[in-house]
This record gives structure tokens, C-alpha cells and sequence, in this order.
């Protein structure tokens, strides 16, 4: 919806005071039975008026003293047509006189005195006047649109009031309620809920017959129009088919979306929004805009802006509103159109004053009109002023990303790779995520100040500190060596403002990293690396890192079962183990080991350090027993080296003493061996 710049002034002063002449009047009794019909292509009002004096005639001697009536006042429209004043079937003499922009006195000469006792009816009849097209009066009539009001001068407790309308058409009311009493002849019957004083009801009525509008189909950007315009109203059509043309591609550009999905967009003039104090209205459940008939580009291009602004964006009203008023000023200026002022600085207090995230709120249902009507201005003003201010801080390229995002429902927090989509809803602590972060070299501290002060309620102040504090931490986190995408329960956390959660996630994931790198390191210092996989398992965190940190512990336990086969592999054995495994090649065993390792296949390793362990234990026996029969075999030899060195001896004693020294020699070698 888009504010007008003033309430419909006529309608207010309509519902507040209209004229009551002949109504009261000290003697009389005046009674109304009125009906509005609206017809094909005008509305009739019908009334069948009864007069009464109620005045006493005075004796005073020969003399009677008594009061009468000769003639009557009516409040008839200016310019109604076709007036009809009788009494018994007899025309009355009437005159005019102006009495305001609207509504004329009408004096009817009665038949004869209207005299004590007496009483009189009078038929009125006539024809609402047609109303300029774009006027200022109150009265609009043309075959597919009325707008009038309808009213009684009925003397209290007395009259009744009907209003029929075609049963095919749509029926508002502005001021007294009325309630359906059923159908007659193809009209739909109203009556008043309240008429115990005729005087105080009040109501504008409108009539839409909507097959009675002229239809135009084209097409713009992709979407198809339907554009919907009162008979004869070519001005405004040729107006809204121009400002769509050219409007439409420019908010799309500036918006950086293509215009939404819609099958068909209705545009149809209506003077109702006005009724309610708007330009014009979006209904984003029919994909339909009601436009005033005033020539206003602003109120078009702002309708259209609904088409992405609404509450599938931003739940809160400040934002719609505020979007649609910046792009519609932005989209003007692109067009060279003369735009409108941009906003003022909101008020701290006065008329109307409050924070943004109310406005719309249930709570204004309960405001007076003026303090609506103040309350709507400040709004208006307020959130354009608030949106414009964002703008201008992270430029309309930064503004068109942080739409991009609502659109599609990413998460604020973004990891690598294509952002996640989340069901935070999308209020002002989004928008103010989004904006930081389109804005992220922007003044961070500027754009809370615009929530600050124009959006957020002072309770939301303690959200803000532990905002700081917990973005803080995240840059932090963020700025890790390692560079691993932050988990998506971290980021999810944050986005939806759960920051006890985050930090304490953080922490959690700290310590895997931490222990990541010690583990690495000990890796690095053997010539390993290791995988990916407890990176893997730390981003894809599901419930808790016990995945990583379960990958962590095996590469950790690996490590020692690889050092030590390949210590094995390089005969850093127990001399039993080097006597029993001989010639065995542990190099593919080894080999193996490390590729698994590699592979994370953890139990390749198992099965590599179970196949080493069998091979050292059949080592040491096959060893053992290979240097215990060594042994013997090396004293069975040791005897009889004995024997034949002491037969030696016995000959060399024979041959000469240096023999035996030598012999002696080389007995003790081969014993000590």
C-alpha cells in the first residue's frame, strides 16, 4: 500500500458532519424511509418522507392561536439529476440554494398548511450525480464503479434506511457498519446494524461491478497484464499501460530479480484504497493491484514494487514499505521522472512516534483515527527513511544482494560453495545480518544505529550486545589456519540468533582442530600426511564431532603401527627376531600399511600390524631355535678341535716348543668363539 498524502478530506468531513437542515425543528416530526438502489449505470435514491405537527392549538378567547407548516427543507446532492419532489401525487414547487461543494438545500412548498395534528407524506425521488472522473467531489457513478455515501435525516428512533446492490457485485463500507438482511429481485438487501440515531449513521458505500470493466492484455518483462479500467477512462489507461511499460523493466533491474512468478498480474482502477487513506494496494494472494484514478506514477511504481515486496520477503510491514518507497524513488530517477522528496528525519517523539517492528502490529487496531492516521504517516515516512539510510551506507548493489538472499531464503551465515537455505524468519535480525554482511566493509556500526534508533524496541538492546560479542568470536573462528568451512550448526546458529549455541559449538570445534593439528604435525614428523576425512566430518557435522574426532584417533593410533614396520623393515630387530626372519621383504607389508593409511582404511592398518606381529613372534622362536643349535653345533665342534689339537700337540711337543705356542693360540681363539 502506498500512503496518500492526505486522507480523502471530503470523506472525513462527510463522516463526521453532514448536513442536517429540516431535521429537527421544534414541533415537527420527521420520519425517512429511504433506499439507494444502484442500478446499471446509476444509483437511485428513493424516499418516502411523513411530516407531522406536533404543536397544540391555543384558545385565548374567540381567538385560536395554532402553528403550521407551509414548506420543507431537503439535503439533496448538487448536481443530482432527475429530482422528484410529490405529495398525493402531486408536484411540488421546490427552489435551490448552495449549501456546500456537495449537497444543495432544496425548499418544497407544501400543498396547503401543515397544520396542529396533522401530518404529510412527500415522495422524493432522484439520481446521484455522475461525478468527474477525477474529481474532488464524493460521488463517482459509472457502469462498473459507485462510490457515494448514503444517510437519513429520520428523527431518532424512527425511519429505516436499505441500500440494494447487484448481486454480482462487490460491496465496501466506510463508517457505520451495515449487515446483510438477503436477496430480492437480483439485488442484495443492507441495512444499518445500528439506526437508533439516524443522524449519527454515516457511511460511504462502494459498488464495484467488475465484468463491467474494460480489459486490456499485453505483456511486460515476462508477465502477463491484465489491466482493468472504469468505461471511458482512456487517460488512465493509456497512463497505467505507459508507467507499466517503462516502470516495471526499470524496478526489475534495480531490484536484481525477475519479476515474480505471477501468472497474471491484475491492475484495476479504484478510488476505494483512497477511502482507507491509500494510494493504491497490493494483494499478493491474488496478484492483484487496486490503483487510485489519480494520475500518480509514484503510487503505480510502488504497487508493482509489492509484486517482490510484501510479507514473502519480510514479515515486518517497515521493510515492505520502506523497500518499495526507496525503489519506486529510485526507479523514477533512472527514468528521469520527477520523483517525489525524499523523507525527513523521523521525530523521537510526537504524534504517532514508535518503533517500527509495531508498526502494523495488532496494537494499532486499537487507535483512534487521528492517532492511526498519525501513526501511518510516521510509518510511512519512518521506514523509507530507515531503508534509504541502509541504502546509502552499502549501496543499492549491497541492497540488491541482501534481497537476493530473503528471496531465496540463504542463510545469512555462508560457508563455501552455494549458501544454505534456512527457515529463520525473515524480521529485522535478518535484515540486519544481511545488510552486515552485503555491508561488510561498510560502517558496521552505522547501520545498527539506523535499528537502533528508528527499528528496534529498547528491550532488544541486550540482543544486540551478545550479537557483537558472538560475531566477534565467529571472526575469530573464521580466521583459523586450517580454513575449514565453519560447520553448518554454527552458521545456522547465528543466523537464527542462538548464540550461546554457536560459542558453544565453536569451542567444541576448536578443539578438533586443535587436535587436527597435533595429530598432522606428529604425521608430518614421520614423512605422513594425513586425509581429509576428519575435515570431512567436522564440516558435515551432523549431531557432534565425534565422527572427526573418532577419524583423528585412528590416524593418531596409525601412526606408531607404521613407524613400526617400517623399523622392522630396517632390521631394527631383537637378535632372536634377526637369527629367525631372515630374508623375509617387509617393504609391500610397509607399503601397504601407508597406502592404507592414506586411504583412511584403518583396518588394512589393523591388519598389516596383526601380520608383523605373527611375523616377529615366528621370528623369535624360528631365531631362538636357530641360535640354540648354533650353539650346539659350535661345542661339538669346539671338542673336536680339542681333540685333534691335543693330538697336534703331542707331535709338535716331538717337533719343537715355538709349534705348541702357536697351536695354543689358536686354541683359545676357537674356545672363545
Amino acid at each position: 500500500m502506498r500512503l496518500m498524502s492526505a486522507f480523502l478530506i471530503v470523506l472525513v468531513a462527510l463522516l463526521l458532519g453532514m448536513p442536517t437542515a429540516g431535521a429537527v425543528t421544534d414541533g415537527l416530526a420527521y420520519r425517512e424511509d429511504t433506499v439507494f438502489t444502484v442500478l446499471e449505470n446509476s444509483v437511485r435514491v428513493d424516499t418516502t418522507a411523513v411530516m407531522g405537527n406536533t404543536t397544540s392549538e391555543r384558545r385565548q378567547g374567540t381567538t385560536i392561536y395554532y402553528t403550521y407548516f407551509d414548506r420543507m427543507v431537503l439535503i439533496i446532492p448538487a448536481e443530482a439529476e432527475e429530482l422528484s419532489v410529490t405529495s398525493g401525487g402531486r408536484q411540488l414547487t421546490t427552489t435551490s440554494e448552495g449549501y456546500d461543494a456537495d449537497f444543495d438545500l432544496i425548499t418544497a412548498r407544501l400543498p396547503s398548511q401543515l397544520r396542529s395534528g396533522q401530518s404529510r407524506t412527500i415522495k422524493i425521488g432522484y439520481t446521484l450525480p455522475r461525478g468527474e472522473i477525477r474529481g474532488d467531489g464524493i460521488f463517482f457513478s459509472n457502469p462498473a464503479f459507485h462510490g457515494f455515501p448514503i444517510w437519513s435525516l429520520s428523527d431518532p428512533g424512527t425511519g429505516s434506511l436499505k441500500l440494494r446492490v447487484p448481486e454480482d457485485a462487490e460491496m465496501g463500507e466506510f463508517g457505520e457498519s451495515l449487515r446483510r438482511l438477503g436477496t430480492e429481485d437480483g439485488f442484495v438487501i443492507w441495512e444499518p446494524q445500528d439506526f437508533a440515531e439516524p443522524e449519527d449513521f454515516y457511511t460511504y458505500v462502494t459498488v464495484t461491478l467488475d465484468d463491467q470493466l474494460t480489459r486490456e492484455d499485453f505483456s511486460v518483462s515476462g508477465q502477463d497484464i491484465v489491466l482493468r479500467t472504469w468505461p471511458g477512462d482512456e487517460v488512465w489507461a493509456t497512463f497505467a499501460r505507459d508507467t507499466i511499460e517503462e516502470g516495471l523493466p526499470a524496478l526489475e533491474e534495480l531490484i536484481g530479480l525477475p519479476v515474480p512468478d505471477q501468472s497474471s498480474l491484475e491492475v484495476t482502477e479504484s478510488v476505494t484504497p483512497y477511502f482507507y487513506g491509500y494510494g493504491g494496494w497490493y494483494n499478493p494472494q491474488e496478484t492483484s493491484i487496486e490503483v487510485g484514478n489519480k494520475l500518480d506514477d509514484a503510487v503505480m511504481l510502488h504497487e508493482l514494487s509489492h509484486a517482490w515486496f510484501n510479507d514473502g520477503l519480510f514479515v515486518e510491514r517497515w521493510v515492505a514499505e520502506g523497500l518499495a518507497e526507496e525503489f519506486t524513488w529510485q526507479a523514477q530517477r533512472s527514468l528521469d521522472w520527477e520523483t517525489e522528496a525524499l523523507p525527513t528525519k523521523p521525530e523521537s517523539n510526537g504524534p504517532g512516534v514508535a518503533d517500527l517492528v509495531d508498526w502494523g502490529s495488532g496494537s494499532t487496531a486499537r487507535l483512534g483515527e487521528d492517532d492511526l492516521r498519525s501513526t501511518e504517516e510516521f510509518g510511512y515516512n519512518a521506514s523509507w527513511y530507515a531503508i534509504h539510510e541502509l541504502v546509502e551506507i552499502i549501496g543499492i548493489e549491497g541492497m540488491q544482494q541482501v534481497i537476493g538472499a530473503a528471496d531465496t531464503n540463504s542463510i545469512s551465515y555462508v560457508g563455501a560453495g552455494s549458501a544454505e537455505p534456512t527457515n529463520k524468519s525473515d524480521d529485522w535480525r535478518r535484515l540486519l545480518d544481511l545488510i552486515s554482511d552485503a555491508g561488510m566493509d561498510s560502517d558496521q556500526e552505522a547501520i545498527e544505529s539506523v535499528f537502533v534508533n528508528y527499528v528496534i524496541h529498547p528491550s532488544s538492546m541486550n540482543d544486540l550486545d551478545e550479537r557483537r560479542v558472538a560475531r566477534a568470536a565467529y571472526r575469530d573462528f573464521t580466521n583459523s589456519e586450517l580454513a575449514w568451512t565453519v560447520p553448518l550448526e554454527i552458521r545456522e546458529s547465528l543466523t537464527s540468533w542462538r548464540f550461546d549455541q554457536a560459542r558453544d559449538v565453536m569451542n567444541e570445534a576448536q578443539g578438533v582442530q586443535d587436535r587436527y593439528s597435533a595429530v598432522a604435525l606428529t604425521a608430518s614428523d614421520v614423512g605422513l600426511t594425513i586425509s581429509g576425512a576428519a575435515r570431512d566430518a567436522y564440516e558435515r557435522r551432523e549431531s557432534d564431532f565425534d565422527s572427526a574426532l573418532y577419524v583423528l584417533g585412528a590416524q593418531a593410533d596409525a601412526i606408531p603401527t607404521i613407524e613400526r614396520l617400517r623399523n622392522t623393515r630396517d632390521r631394527e630387530l631383537t637378535t632372536n627376531q634377526r637369527w629367525g626372519i631372515g630374508d623375509v621383504d617387509l617393504g609391500p607389508l610397509v607399503a601397504q600399511a601407508e597406502n592404507a593409511f592414506a586411504m583412511d582404511d584403518y583396518n588394512q592398518i589393523e591388519v598389516a600390524q596383526a601380520h608383523l606381529d605373527r611375523t616377529l613372534a615366528a621370528a623369535e622362536l624360528v631365531g631362538a631355535k636357530r641360535i640354540r643349535w648354533t650353539k650346539i653345533g659350535i661345542g661339538a665342534g669346539a671338542v673336536s678341535t680339542v681333540l685333534l689339537v691335543s693330538m697336534l700337540v703331542r707331535r709338535l711337543r716331538r717337533r719343537g716348543r715355538t709349534g705348541l705356542d702357536q697351536a695354543i693360540t689358536q686354541e683359545d681363539v676357537i674356545l672363545s668363539a
